[in-house]
């Protein structure tokens, strides 16, 4: 199973109690005993101070507000085609993976759209970056297309042992890796902009010359907490042009992903989100949820909460400690997309 996969569905839309609770009157029974009844409140009551409980809340919190905000920037299409994707990669196990991590289709969708809301809004902020200086740096630092052909391996000694025969006098290179490759693709075009490759496989080609062949490389796959091992043998590189904008698209798909990438840019757009909002948390168990988006006290609005001056002073002292976390949590895979994705 796929462990991260199941870690971010628990951490983005653990339980849905909350949110159950929300639409059920106080004292409706849950159980029913001799002499005792549990109701809704109580249960509340109860569930609501533990971990899966607060990230459920702000979970529930950003998805009414970003989906309020940009509701109509996500299609339903957009949705149910990264749930396939993922469905696809997993097979015959996606249920299970769902299970264990105590989803359903329909809230792991909901995940899917949360995520996909706040990229958008990330990314719509990440463009105002791209300026002509910021062209030019990337420039700086972009390769140009590479062709390759590219042998991946589970194994780390068939690895060794395929790296052997691909050396091999009048070894046919492409002809090996068909044969022993777990990928179906073999041939490859990518430059320093792609992402159909790992980043570990791209620079080992790029620093490669024509017709010379890789060690074997071993690459962690983050997703899925595998390894695999690649063998590169580079069959064209492409001279790079002296004008920064004959790669304007490449370079652009480059200045947005680091710009994306950054943690603290997501944290302000979530920040100026919940503002815009005007969210207010009432409840002092939840108190906490939102410290991590706080801004500073010179700011004209700021997402409030209903405490004490004393409790609030004890919320923004606790934010710091706790802000790397829950803005992981409350992004996607991408990350996922990825996370996400």
């Amino acid at each position: 199973m796929k462990k991260k996969f199941a870690a971010g569905l628990v951490t983005l839309l653990s339980v849905a109690t909350l949110a159950a609770c929300s639409n059920s009157k106080e004292n409706t029974s849950v159980v029913t005993m001799k002499g005792d009844t549990i109701t809704v409140s109580d249960f509340y009551e109860q569930v609501k101070t533990s971990t899966a409980a607060q990230q459920s809340m702000l979970t529930l919190v950003l998805s009414r507000v970003f989906e309020a905000q940009y509701g109509d920037k996500v299609s339903d299409k957009e949705v149910t085609e990264a749930y396939n994707k993922t469905a696809e990669s997993y097979g015959a196990s996606f249920s299970q993976a769902l299970t264990a991590a105590g989803m359903t289709t329909d809230s792991y969708k909901q995940t899917i759209r949360l995520q996909k809301l706040i990229e958008y809004a990330v990314n719509k902020e990440a463009e105002k970056a791209l300026t002509d200086e910021n062209y030019k740096k990337a420039y700086d630092s972009y390769t140009p297309e590479v062709s390759a052909q590219i042998i991946k391996l589970s194994d780390e000694a068939k690895a060794k042992s395929v790296l052997e025969q691909v050396r091999a006098e009048g070894a046919d290179f492409a002809a090996i890796a068909k044969e022993n490759s777990t990928d179906s693709t073999v041939d490859y075009s990518f430059d320093s902009a792609s992402t159909n490759l790992p980043a570990d496989v791209k620079n080992a080609a790029f620093g490669l010359g024509v017709d010379s062949i890789s060690e074997v490389l071993t690459v962690l796959d983050n997703a899925t907490y595998t390894t695999n091992y690649y063998i590169v043998k580079v069959t064209k590189k492409t001279e790079k042009a002296a004008d920064w904008k004959t790669y304007k698209d490449q370079l652009k798909k480059i200045i947005l992903a680091e710009q994306t990438a950054d943690g603290s840019l997501q944290k302000k757009i979530i920040t100026e989100a919940l503002q815009k909002a005007n969210v207010k948390v009432k409840d002092q168990a939840f108190a906490g949820i939102l410290s991590q988006f706080a801004l500073s006290d010179s700011s004209s609005s700021t997402v409030q909460t209903s405490d004490s001056s004393s409790s609030a002073a004890s919320t923004e002292a606790s934010s710091e400690s706790s802000a790397s976390e829950s803005s992981d949590s409350s992004s996607s895979e991408a990350e996922s997309s990825s996370s996400a994705q």
